[in-house]
């Protein structure tokens, strides 16, 4: 290189090419300069500031990815991905494949560019037309590939993210729904906060961000090794390394000063959560606020959130412009320096150097820029992914261990005060079967039965009580003495500390709680058939439906709903309406309809095979005048009733009684004066 060119681009040559500008150039790039530093220290500062209020705030930005953190990544990835010969590992290959096929075309498309540049500029004036619509063909190929590999890359992502996510959620509710573990895991088990959440919204999450590894890290690390490859065939590997080195520093730097958008982000959802749900509870309650005249408290501290959302709203319009401008200023440092390392090869190479070779040089370099910078900020997707693995991971391990059988509790003790959390210790129901020959047998045995709540507190001790096959059962006591549990333990929701439950392999718990339960979406038929999958109503379906309607006086229903012809009765599949609000019912209607699933399940059991026994909680107490009608026809149709009831007039159609007191107490009698099957009982009002 000359001396004079040497010199040139030596420091002193720099300042006197800056002194050699207009006046008003120059004043012009140092006021920019120093209002853009204002600025930028202004949001800074009041960033500091409004950052005092997010420090207790923690988000899947804070994860710290380790080694340890990817097992439990493979623990789901595998569930998402079983074997690499399903559908899904098959897309997963393409997927990434055509990433790889977008990088190299990015490069074709830089060069593509450049040749047209070239054609537009060089060449004899005979060859330049021949030659431009030889590098715009070219140019229109290589942009068609792209346009194809793009639309099957955006087709394939959200594929992907679909299949990963109905596998996963699937997969997972198929677990939670088996047998008992979806009420274990709620009730039993305090490790399963937030089931739907794992369900729906963790798997919809680790399905986008697993399906879109990809685009977090095969495509800008394909785009780095083609840029660079590219960049030292044209331009040099000193030149390709310092660039790289140079755009690696400026990003991690970038990435270390951002505002904390994640943390920022959580705290103005919960913010905007906070003042809904406060909005939404004093709207719930607008006849208690006007009765204690509270309307100036609820504007005041509805005022009061409503600044606290706001000062969210504040900080994260200063933290995303704040971002913008450290990001354009990131974009135009890194273009000046690739325009400088242009610049210095073209000096190197005695100005020799076509117009499309530094065109070519420039946009690799910042291909190469933009690759390096998404390769690095992507790593934050990384935690998020980690994050919802994790959060997964312990889910899927819950569920293992509920199925398990071991259930883990905080449990409490007498003083109210908590103990570590233990695997509860608890004893299997064990079956029996009676001898075909047998005319009556004990459909349930307790024996020295310990009972507790999941909390530890103990509701029953050793308790020996037996329910035969021709006895009615009225369980009686106060209120929270333990009646319902003891039905959750026969219902095998609850178990034994310790003793002996036995129950006979022919029993069938027919349920009717105190609060009937609506299935939604459904038409009646679904309702009458709930829990059992609707089938074809065949001659004798349709039947068993209109005899079990008539045994539990629920014929003002079928009324109301326009009759066992219309679309919200479903007795014809194909015409059904599930659209009918069923909480709209009256409490007396609920029960009919629960008291019909009764009887509908009667009506369809082999009762040579199975014992029916209506679990009755309260089960009849809004049905008027039907009430007495009900209980007959349970006894008629030889149905074993297990009742909690506080009402003589329920008591008497029953033969036996457990009374249960506080303390975990128990005591058994004969009902006094009960009813003959197809009576009624006079005196209504009595309560025990």
């Amino acid at each position: 290189m000359p001396k004079g060119h040497s010199y040139l681009w030596q420091s002193g040559s720099v300042s006197t090419a800056v002194h050699s500008m207009p006046l008003l150039n120059r004043v012009g790039v140092a006021g920019t300069a120093a209002v853009f530093a204002v600025v930028l220290l202004t949001q800074r500062y009041y960033l500091r500031l409004y950052g005092q209020t997010i420090s207790t705030v923690r988000t899947e930005d804070d994860a710290h990815v380790t080694w340890d953190l990817y097992h439990r990544f493979f623990q789901i990835a595998r569930i998402a991905l079983p074997t690499w010969r399903c559908r899904e590992s098959v897309g997963s290959i393409i997927f990434m494949l055509l990433f790889a096929v977008k990088a190299v075309l990015r490069v074709w498309i830089s060069k593509a560019n450049g040749e047209v540049l070239a054609a537009m500029l060089q060449g004899v004036q005979s060859e330049r037309l021949p030659r431009f619509v030889s590098r715009v063909l070219a140019r229109i190929a290589v942009g068609l590939a792209a346009g194809m590999t793009n639309g099957a890359i955006e087709g394939l992502r959200p594929w992907l993210i679909g299949c990963y996510r109905k596998r996963l959620s699937s997969t997972f509710q198929r677990r939670f729904y088996n047998r008992l573990v979806y009420y274990q895991g709620t009730m039993l088990d305090n490790r399963l906060e937030a089931a739907d959440t794992a369900i729906s919204t963790y798997c919809g999450e680790f399905a986008e961000h697993f399906a879109e590894l990809p685009y977090y890290f095969v495509l800008p690390g394909l785009g780095c090794a083609t840029s660079m490859m590219a960049l030292v065939e044209q331009a040099g590997l000193r030149s390709a390394l310092m660039m790289s080195s140079m755009a690696t520093t400026a990003v991690l730097v970038l990435r270390y000063i951002s505002p904390a958008l994640g943390r920022i982000h959580s705290q103005l959802l919960s913010r905007e959560d906070d003042y809904h749900r406060m909005l939404t509870n004093y709207l719930n309650n607008v006849e208690s606020i006007a009765l204690h005249d509270a309307g100036k408290y609820v504007l005041r501290q509805l005022d009061n959130s409503l600044a606290k959302l706001k000062e969210s709203l504040d900080h994260m319009a200063l933290a995303r412009g704040n971002f913008e401008m450290m990001e354009s200023a990131f974009s135009t440092f890194m273009t000046v320096v690739a325009q400088c390392v242009t610049f210095a090869g073209a000096r190197r190479s005695h100005y020799h150097r076509s117009i499309n070779a530094a065109y070519l040089e420039i946009q690799l370099i910042e291909d190469l820029n933009s690759s390096v910078k998404d390769l690095v900020v992507n790593f934050r997707e990384l935690s998020h992914l980690t994050e919802f693995a994790t959060k997964m991971a312990e889910f899927d391990s819950t569920l293992e261990s509920i199925a398990a059988g071991t259930f883990i509790n905080t449990r409490y003790h007498t003083k109210c005060t908590s103990l570590h959390r233990s695997p509860l210790v608890y004893m299997q129901i064990k079956r029996i079967t009676h001898s075909p020959e047998t005319r009556t047998f004990p459909l349930v045995k307790m024996e020295h039965i310990v009972l507790e709540s999941p909390a530890g507190q103990q509701l029953f001790s050793d308790m020996n009580v037996v329910f035969r096959s021709d006895e009615d059962w009225a369980i009686i006591g106060e209120n929270g003495c333990g009646k319902t549990s003891l039905l959750r333990m026969l219902c095998g929701l609850w178990m034994p500390k310790s003793g002996v439950l036995s129950q006979d392999t022919s029993v069938r718990f027919l349920l009717s709680p105190q609060h009937s339960y609506m299935a939604p979406q459904c038409t009646l038929y679904e309702q009458i058939c709930f829990p059992e999958a609707v089938e074809a109503p065949t001659p004798e379906i349709r039947a068993a439906i209109k005899q079990a309607v008539e045994l539990a006086g629920a014929q003002t229903v079928v009324r109301v709903i326009g009759g066992y012809d219309s679309a919200v009765m479903g007795l014809d599949l194909s015409s059904t309406d599930e659209s009918y609000d069923w909480s709209s019912l009256s409490g007396g209607q609920k029960e009919r309809i629960s008291m019909a699933r009764v009887f509908f399940h009667v009506l369809r059991m082999d009762r040579t095979k199975v014992t029916p026994v209506a679990i009755l909680d309260e089960a009849t107490s809004m049905m008027d005048d039907t009430e007495q009608d009900v209980l007959n026809h349970l006894r008629r149709m030889s149905v074993r009733m297990i009742s909690i009831t506080h009402r003589d007039v329920v008591i008497r159609h029953h033969t036996n009684i457990l009374r249960i007191t506080r303390g975990g107490k128990w005591t058994i009698e004969k009902v006094r004066n009960p009813v003959k099957v197809g009576e009624r009982v006079v005196t209504e009002n009595l309560t025990v």
